[in-house]
């Protein structure tokens, strides 16, 4: 089969795909043995597993957008708890914490606000130039996505995140190149 002009051979794309899968499912698994999750674990047993052993970080779920922010840094104590156990350079941790408080102002935003919106876009912009200016590679983006997932842990926080992108699509934000850092 030949490779399209276009793009890649479809079939090797599918064969990928099945690999991952079924490596996935522990149906991959060339030494035999079985794969680190137990697959009689609810998938609430298995989160308590991996919280417990320090894989994953323990997060709240309290049933508030804001979550428990002790200090009133714009952070919840639990992701400021992950960066700082994680991040030990200072730019680096003070670039998490900035990306950190610009996804909590996502999610809190008055999305009706359009003046508001705007500058919850605007900080997430800066944010996003900080990370990049500060991490190497693909560290940057990493950070990024494990942060957006921490901070919409609970359904209501990930609503309130759809919400939030629904309402600043369409939105054109400058770059900060060499100056998003707080």
């Amino acid at each position: 089969m030949m490779k399209d002009e276009q793009g890649p051979d479809m079939g090797l794309i599918v064969a990928w795909a099945l690999v991952l899968v079924m490596t996935g499912c522990g149906g991959g698994d060339m030494a035999g043995g079985t794969s680190g999750a137990d697959s009689s674990r609810t998938p609430q047993e298995e989160i308590a597993r991996l919280e417990a052993s320090g894989e994953l970080p323990v997060l709240e779920r309290e049933p508030t957008l804001g979550g428990i922010d002790t200090n009133a840094n714009g952070v919840r104590d639990d992701i400021e708890r992950y960066i700082e156990k994680k991040y030990t350079e200072p730019a680096q941790r003070k670039a998490a914490m900035q990306t950190a408080r610009a996804l909590q102002r996502m999610l809190l935003v008055d999305t009706s606000n359009p003046v508001a919106v705007e500058a919850a876009v605007d900080a997430s912009a800066r944010a996003v130039d900080c990370i990049f200016d500060t991490f190497a590679g693909v560290e940057g983006s990493q950070l990024s996505q494990a942060i957006e997932s921490m901070s919409t842990n609970t359904k209501d926080r990930l609503k309130a995140y759809v919400a939030f992108n629904k309402a600043a699509s369409g939105s054109v934000s400058g770059s900060f190149k060499g100056r998003g850092c707080d």
